[in-house]
C-alpha cells in the first residue's frame, strides 16, 4: 500500500519503520528537514520536507495515489486539517492522531463530514491498557481478544516457582487444559513452544485463556508473588494519561492518589476528576512520597513525561514493598534498565498506538477472506497475536488440526465458537464463524490463510 506519514516525531517515527518492514510505499512529510533526512537515512522510505496542511506539499508526496494518510504531529488541529485536505485530494483513507477528548466526542462528525477514516488516541489507549492491568495484577500485561472472552498474559517464571524446568505439555493438565502456554521469551530469544518444550527460572511466558482462569495460572505459577484486589493506587505524573487513567479507575470504586508538580496541572485535575485526591509535590522527594502513604499503596504507576523519573519512582515502590508497579517508558532501551530493578509491568504508549494503526492497515489491505479482528504485538514486536475471524474461503474447514500443514512458528493459540471457548488439540477443527488467535513470529500474517503452508 502507498502509505503518507505526516510527522516525524516518535510516533510518526515508529509507524516508518513498522510499515516499512511490512513493505509497504512509504513517504514520510514534516516541516523539519533533518527529522525527514533521518528517517529516510534509516528506513527505506521517502522524504518531503514541507506542511501537511498545504496543498502542493501534499501534492509533492503523490497524495492522489496514497492509500492511507497518518498525521502524528502534535497538533490535534493540524491533523484534523491535514487528513481532510488529503481526503479530498484523493486518499483513500485517512488516520488522525487527536488527543483532545472533545474531538473524540465528535468521531461520527468527522467520519461523515470531514471522510476520516480513524481518529487514536494514543494517551487513553494506554491508559485501557493500564487498566486492564490493574484488572489483573498477576500478570505483567495483558490483552484481551474475542470480545473478552480470550486473555493472552505475560508472567514471569520466579525462581520459586514450582513450574520452573517443567516441560509444557505437564503443565495445562494441571490447570484442566483450561489454558494454553503460546510463547516463551528467554533472554534476546522467543520461541513458539511445543509440549517438550521446558520453561526455566526468568522465562517469560505468554499465557492464552479466559480471564477467570488466568488469574488462577498466574498466581499457581508465581506463588510467591501473592496480590489481593488492587483498590489503594497511586498515579505519579499529571498528564493526560493519568486523567484518563484516574476516570477509569474511578468508574471502578478504586481509591486514586494523583501526585503533581506542576500547581497550575493540580488545579485543572482537581476540578476534572471526581474523587481522585489530587496533591502537588515533587516525586523526586522520596520523603513526601511516603508521607503521601506510598508504602501503603496496593499499586503505583508512573507516568511523568520522563523515563529515569519513572524507573527511579518505580524501584523506591518497589523498595517499599508495593505489590505492583506500571511503569510508562519512551525509550524502549531504558526497558531493558528497568528490567533490572523490576519485574513489573511496563507500558510504552508509541508502541500501543503504533499496534492499532499497523492493526487499521493490514484489515483495510485484506477486507475479504478472514477477516482480521485484533492485532497484538509484544516481545519487542517479536511475536504477534492475531484474531480473526474464519468463513467460507477458509481453507482446511472441518479437517483435524493435526493433519493440516501450518507454517513454521504458527501456533492456533485458542478457538471461540459461539460461547465456547476452545484451547485446541490436534483434534480439534476450524469452522466457519470461529474467532481464532493465531501467535506467530512471521510478520506477514495479513488474513488466515497465510497461515496454512
Amino acid at each position: 500500500m502507498n502509505i503518507i506519514i505526516v510527522g516525524c516525531g516518535k510516533l510518526g517515527a515508529r509507524l516508518a519503520k513498522s510499515l516499512s518492514e511490512e513493505n509497504h510505499n512509504i513517504t514520510v512529510v514534516d516541516k523539519n528537514e533533518s527529522l525527514v533526512n533521518s528517517i529516510v537515512e534509516k528506513y527505506d522510505v521517502q522524504g518531503v520536507v514541507g506542511r501537511a496542511t498545504i496543498k502542493q506539499d501534499l501534492d509533492n508526496a503523490d497524495v492522489k495515489k496514497a492509500d492511507v494518510v497518518i498525521a502524528t504531529t502534535d497538533s490535534d488541529e493540524n491533523n484534523i486539517l491535514s487528513c481532510f485536505i488529503a481526503r479530498n485530494l484523493g486518499a483513500r483513507h485517512t488516520i488522525a492522531r487527536v488527543r483532545n477528548p472533545e474531538y473524540i466526542k465528535q468521531i461520527n462528525f468527522m467520519r461523515n463530514e470531514l471522510g476520516i477514516s480513524m481518529l487514536i488516541n494514543p494517551d487513553f489507549f494506554a491508559a485501557l491498557e493500564i487498566s486492564r492491568i490493574i484488572q489483573f495484577p498477576s500478570a505483567m500485561n495483558v490483552e484481551s481478544f474475542a470480545n473478552g472472552l480470550v486473555d493472552i498474559a505475560e508472567v514471569k517464571i520466579s525462581p520459586a516457582s514450582p513450574y520452573a524446568g517443567t516441560k509444557i505439555g505437564n503443565i495445562a493438565p494441571k490447570f484442566k487444559n483450561k489454558m494454553l502456554i503460546c510463547a516463551v521469551s528467554r533472554g534476546d530469544e522467543v520461541y513458539i513452544p511445543n509440549g517438550d518444550f521446558i520453561v526455566q527460572s526468568g522465562d517469560k511466558i505468554y499465557i492464552t485463556g479466559s480471564h477467570k482462569h488466568l488469574a488462577t495460572v498466574a498466581k499457581a505459577i508465581n506463588p510467591d508473588k501473592k496480590f489481593a484486589a488492587i483498590k489503594d493506587i497511586m498515579i505519579v505524573g499529571g498528564s493526560r494519561i493519568a486523567f484518563y487513567l484516574a476516570n477509569l479507575l474511578e468508574n471502578q470504586g478504586k481509591n486514586i492518589v494523583l501526585i503533581e508538580k506542576d500547581e497550575k496541572k493540580c488545579e485543572e485535575l482537581s476540578e476534572l476528576l471526581n474523587s481522585t485526591t489530587v496533591i502537588c509535590g515533587d516525586a523526586n522527594e522520596y520523603d513526601f512520597l511516603r508521607e503521601e502513604g506510598i508504602e501503603n499503596m496496593d499499586a503505583v504507576v508512573t507516568l511523568t513525561n520522563y523515563d529515569e523519573l519513572n524507573i527511579m519512582v518505580t524501584a523506591f515502590a518497589e523498595n517499599c514493598n508495593v505489590p505492583k508497579n506500571i511503569t510508562k517508558i519512551n525509550n524502549p532501551n531504558l526497558s531493558i534498565l528497568l528490567e533490572k530493578i523490576s519485574t513489573d509491568s511496563v507500558v510504552n504508549v508509541t508502541d500501543i498506538a503504533t499496534d492499532n494503526i499497523t492493526h487499521y492497515i493490514r484489515a483495510k489491505k485484506h477486507v475479504s477472506s478472514g477477516e482480521m479482528k485484533t492485532l497484538y504485538k509484544f516481545v519487542g514486536g517479536k511475536v504477534e497475536a492475531i484474531e480473526f475471524v474464519a468463513d467460507a474461503k477458509t481453507k482446511h474447514l472441518g479437517e483435524p488440526l493435526n493433519e493440516i500443514n501450518f507454517k513454521r512458528d504458527i501456533l492456533i493459540a485458542s478457538i471461540s465458537r459461539k460461547s465456547k471457548l476452545i484451547f485446541p488439540t490436534g483434534n480439534d477443527v476450524i469452522e466457519p464463524g470461529d474467532r481464532i488467535v493465531v501467535v506467530s513470529k512471521r510478520r506477514n500474517i495479513e488474513k488466515v490463510n497465510d497461515i496454512f503452508d
